[in-house]
Order: structure tokens, then sequence, then C-alpha cells
């Protein structure tokens, strides 16, 4: 039986260092860390902005306990509702509730929370390498013309050396947001759109965020540690994922829709378990005039014609059974632009691509069943283990082909995480969390089955190229899908790269495994440089990335396809350097990356990140112009080291001279261009 009380004003904490009092109408007055009363911003608690509008509306109402936790009721002239309830976590104080549209139209909302600190002269966490301070004229904030990238990480954090705060949104709750800091407080807002046709929720838009303290040494990366260790569903390492996904591409290229399986580009004959590849793509082949084609009508015509629906059937009969179900599928699943016309991606003459809308739930309650996209991908998780001795499965373009709004009004009803409104406020379903809820389920699958699965594309996206964008957004990155996944994969390109070029890829996949393909080690029999395979690997090892090549550079004298001036095993120089960064590489994979060092380094020339826990802690340092050495202080209480530890340079032997220092060791040890010194400490 739940129990209510209107309340006066209430003292919030996360149980650490964070405090705040929260007003009986539901704003948010003084905020104190740490024992210390932190100076004051206006306009703290919730608030609505319309989709283009500059002004901040507070949201205000009052306030009861249900069972024994805090919940607000609050509304403002905009004609919306706000229900939330607050509830004292170990290290951190979650707000969960639900927007509500009164108004009966389809419309879209920004909610924001602000937390009502005057943050002018914190340290802002643009990225893992990047905290700048913040001032009247640089706030921590994404405006559009001046830090695109800066709203890809729900994760606004602010700190001085005395402590920080920080926000988050849940992996489990996908949604498009922006965040800031400034003079007027800490906040987060999210882009809901609102409809009566979201079954799940009609009129609404359920949010879910945490509010917590971190440490001042560390900041940023204080607030990905424990992000990391609440969701450890989906950043924990899996030690079978980490070193299957190796250092080359020798995944096996499964044609789902004829059950052929080819093994000729497989570099090593003894494998046992394969990594099958497909895409999430809806893609229309063997046309004549696919330029040609604009109407929905004559898409149509095209799809009941078609011979050839990419991961469906090739050149099939008209009356197969796969391709009638997938000319169903797709006309099912195709996702609209504004007018009701089908999006598409790219028209060629020879073909089309569709974006579509993958969630599981799509026409669900329709009887007889409408067969949609995500039967076929889910039918993957099944039948792996039916046609061969599958580890997982490679989804290629995962992150280009879910960039996309989608307005099919019919597709409202099955979503299970809220519509979104573009930036002239048309409320729409952003495709990228459809697939989100796909690869959720298949996720699900696939570990009830042992196997599992990687995407390509977990990396940051320009719209650009596509004609309606999200509220308030210039890019977009693969976040919340990433979460989902467990590794990640990018025909990156190893072009000049500062310090922090991958930090991105690193905050999004957390501890899990990313590969990185050289993109300068060319696909075609181009011989490969030492500096380029040197340069990739380097770069790769620093983050604890894996750097796969193309499969021709591995294959062996007597192989099909081998070239005697592209194989390594013609490449003693080049051989040489894999085995070395290779056992160190896999380590650190197996080892898990740690958003905290533990450990500076005393040349703002190199990075320095750290990986594992407990007796085997790696440490990696490098930079694109390092100096000839650097020192590099271990912080031995943080990281548990009780006696001398014994520290070792993993690819190059380095020598590592040891010293005690104010918090435990200092090491120093010479770096050298292109090389990543790889420190074990056990």
């Amino acid at each position: 039986m739940l129990s209510a009380a209107w309340l006066p004003a209430s003292v919030l904490s996360d149980k650490a260092a964070l405090k705040f009092d929260l007003a009986d109408n539901g704003t948010i007055a003084s905020v104190v860390l740490s024992g210390e009363k932190l100076p004051a911003a206006a306009g703290g608690g919730f608030y609505l902005k319309e989709p283009n509008g500059k002004k901040s509306i507070p949201l205000v109402g009052g306030s009861k306990t249900v069972n024994g936790k805090i919940q607000l009721t609050l509304s403002n002239p905009l004609q919306a509702r706000v229900v939330a309830q607050f509830t004292e976590g170990n290290g951190f104080i979650e707000v969960a509730g639900y927007l509500e549209d009164l108004t009966g139209q389809d419309r879209g909302l920004w909610l924001g929370f602000n937390l009502p600190v005057n943050t002018l002269g914190w340290k802002w966490g643009k990225t893992l390498s990047v905290h700048p301070l913040i001032t009247k004229t640089e706030p921590g904030f994404g405006i559009i013309d001046r830090e695109p990238n800066n709203n890809m990480v729900p994760i606004p954090s602010v700190w001085t050396e005395k402590g920080g705060l920080a926000l988050c949104i849940p992996p489990s709750n996908p949604c498009v947001f922006e965040i800031g800091a400034d003079a007027d407080g800490l906040r987060i807002q999210m882009a809901f759109g609102l409809s009566k046709d979201t079954k799940k929720f009609p009129s609404r838009a359920p949010f879910r965020f945490r509010i917590y303290s971190i440490d001042g040494t560390w900041g940023f990366r204080d607030s990905l540690a424990k992000y990391y260790d609440w969701y450890p569903e989906y950043y924990s390492i899996d030690p079978k994922v980490m070193t299957f996904l190796g250092h080359h591409h020798d995944w096996i290229n499964w044609n789902y829709a004829k059950d052929e399986i080819k093994v000729e580009r497989q570099i090593d004959p003894n494998y046992t378990e394969y990594l099958a590849y497909t895409k999430t793509s809806a893609r229309l082949q063997g046309l004549k005039n696919g330029k040609e084609l604009k109407t929905n009508e004559q898409f149509l015509q095209a799809i009941a014609k078609t011979t050839t629906i990419q991961h469906y059937e090739k050149g099939g009969a008209p009356d197969s059974k796969l391709l009638i179900e997938g000319r169903a599928a797709l006309i099912n699943s195709i996702g609209y632009n504004p007018d009701g016309t089908f999006g598409r991606f790219g028209t060629s003459d020879e073909g089309v691509d569709f974006p579509h809308n993958c969630d599981p739930d799509l026409f669900a309650d329709k009887t007889p069943h409408r067969p949609v996209y995500a039967d076929m991908y889910l039918r993957k998780a099944q039948d792996l283990r039916k046609y061969a001795n599958f580890a997982g499965i490679h989804w290629d373009r995962l992150g280009g082909w879910s960039n996309f709004l989608n307005y099919r009004r019919e597709h409202f009803a099955y979503i299970d995480h809220p519509l979104t409104f573009d930036q002239a406020g048309r409320p729409c379903i952003q495709t990228q969390f459809t697939n989100y809820e796909m690869f959720d389920a298949y996720r699900l699958l696939l570990k009830q089955g042992g196997l599992f699965h990687e995407a390509a594309g977990m990396k940051d996206f320009s719209w650009s190229k596509i004609p309606n964008k999200p509220a308030g957004q210039e890019r977009t990155g693969m976040f919340f899908l990433s979460a989902v996944v467990e590794g990640g994969w990018q025909e990156g390109s190893f072009k000049p790269l500062e310090l922090g070029g991958f930090d991105f890829e690193r905050m999004v996949m957390g501890r899990k495994s990313y590969r990185i393909s050289s993109g300068n080690i060319p696909s075609h029999k181009i011989s490969p440089t030492l500096e380029a395979i040197k340069n990739a690997l380097a770069k790769t090892t620093a983050y604890g990335f894996a750097c796969p090549v193309q499969v021709l550079y591995f294959y062996p004298p007597g192989h099909p396809g081998y070239d005697k001036d592209y194989s390594w095993y013609t490449k003693p120089d080049h051989k040489a350097l894999w085995d070395k960064y290779e056992p160190a590489n896999l380590a650190l994979r197996l080892a898990g990356w740690e958003p905290v060092t533990h450990a500076t380094v005393n040349s703002t020339a190199v990075q320095l990140q750290r990986f594992g826990k407990g007796e085997n802690i790696y440490l990696t340092v490098w930079g694109p112009t390092p100096p000839a050495s650097v020192e590099i202080e271990v912080d031995a209480a943080k990281l548990g080291l009780e006696a001398k530890p014994a520290f070792s340079e993993m690819v190059a032997d380095t020598p590592i001279k040891v010293t005690p220092s104010a918090k435990g060791w200092t090491l120093t040890l010479a770096l050298e261009k292109d090389m990543t010194r790889v420190i074990k400490i056990n």
C-alpha cells in the first residue's frame, strides 16, 4: 500500500560527498559538496523549453513521499507535467519519472534538469584528454558552431581540486540529449517527442538519470569509472570476446540467404570457431534504373520485381520464400521522411538503400504476422549454430545505417524508448534507438547460446548528408548503441593523430573490446610499409585496441591469394614488430581499460592509460612526438599495492628505473616515436 504525505523542504544526499536542498515546490536551492556550500546559481531543478525556444521555463508544483521516496509533480505554462521520484543510492541520487503532454497534440519539448552551482572556473570534462576551464566566453556546453562533439557522451562532469559533480543518463534509457555547464549550473536536457500514438506510454516520455559526486583528482575519468561500475551488464569484459576479436579480418563471410559459408579468406586452417559477417542493411540490388525512382509507388514496384534484397536473397526465384518475406519486411520496416515519402540513404542505378526500423516489436500485435526486418536479424542468433561452429557475428556499417530520423506514424506505437523531435520540432523516431532495441534483444539471445556480437561504426557521425537532423545536433555518436554490443569496430585511418584522437571510441566502449582497422594498409595488393604498421600498432595499443589489417597481409606461402610482396611472412621486420605487440595488446584487452589511471606523467606530450585491477595492472605510455624519457608516479595506495611490486616493459623490454615517491613509486623510462610502452605491474 502506498503511503503519501506532502513535504516541506528536504535534504537529498548521494551518501558520499553531495547534498542539496529540494524545496517543497520542486526547486533546488543550496548545493553542498564535501561539507562546503557551493557558489549558488539561479534556476535549480526541472525546466522545459520549446523545440527552438531560447527561454527555460521552470517546472514547479509539490512534493510528497511515496514508500519513503520523494516524488515531485510539476507543471508550467507550456501545458506539460513532470512526475519524478528521487532515490538515494550508494554514491548517487537517481531521478526517474515521465514527461506528459497536457494539450492532446503531437509536440516536441526539451526537458532539462539543472543543478544550480556557478561552475565558472571549474574544469569541464570535454574528453578523456581535454578538460578546459569554464569561463563566461567558453562555457562547458555543446554549442553547435563551437563544440559539436561535446554532446555525444551523456555524462556532464565538472570539478576542482576539492571535488566535483556529474550527471548521467543510464545505458538502459537512450534518448537524444544535450549537456552543459556555466554560471547558471550543471545540466542535462533531453529532447522528447510526445504523441498519443506511442502505445506503451501515450503522450508521455519516460526518463531516468543520476546525480553524483566525483573525485577532484581524476574528474571526468572518475565519473566514467563510476558509470561503468554501476552498469556492468553493459560494460564488463568477456575474456572469450576479448581473445577472439584479434588482429586480422579472419571472419567467415556467411551468406545467410543461401546458407553458404565461404572459407577461402580464412587465415588459420585450424580455426574451430568462426565469426559470421552480415549487415543491418535494407538494400535493393540488381536494379537498372535506381536513380530514376522517386515516388513511393515507383519504389514499391521495384520491390515487387526485385530478385535481390541484401542479406535476404541474391538472384532468387520470383516465388522464393525468402524474397516474399524480404519484400514484405522491407515495406513494413522502411522509415519515412516528414512528407510520408520513403526515406533512403542513397540511390544508384544499381541499387537503393532504405533506412529501416529494426524494432523486434514492430507490428507484433498484428494478425496475421507482418514480417519485419528484425525477424531475420533475430533468427541469426538461433541459426548460427545450425550452419557451422560460430562464436559470434560481425555486423557491418551499423553506425551509418542507424543514423536517420523516421517519421512513420504507425511505427510510433511500438517503440520501447521515447520519441524525439527534429530541428523543426517534429516528433519522430531516431532509428539508432530501434537498432538499440533489436540489438538489446539480440544480446540476450546470444548470451543464452554462449555467443557474442560486434558491430562496425561505434564512433561519431555527421548529419551533414542527411536532411533531417535531431534537435540540437549536427553530429551524433553511437554511445547508447555501443552499450548493447560486446565489441566495436571501425575502418579507421591513422593519418596524423594527436593526443586524445581515439578518446570517444574508448569512452563509448568502456572496458570492452574495440578494433580499429588500419586505413593506411590498403585492401589491394599494395605492400604496406613498416612505418605504417608501426604507426598503427603504437596508436591502437595505447588505447588497448586491436589493430586488424587486411587478411591478405597474413596469408602464409601456399595460401590461396598469397602474394610474396605483400605478406608479412616475407617481411621479417614486420613479423618481429607484430610478435612484440600482440602479447602486450591481448594482455591489455583481457585486463580491461580503466578510466582512472591512479598514475601521473610529467609530460603533456604523452598520454597515460590504465588497464586492469588487482594483481595485474598495466599502463600504456604514448605520444605522437614524445620526449626522450618521462617520469610516471604510481599511486600505490589507490592501486592497492601493499609492497614493492615488479615493474616491466612488455613491448621493447625497455629498462625502467624505480625510485620511491610521495605516493608510492616513480618510474623513469625512455620513449621513442611510434612505439607505445606497455608497463606491467604485478
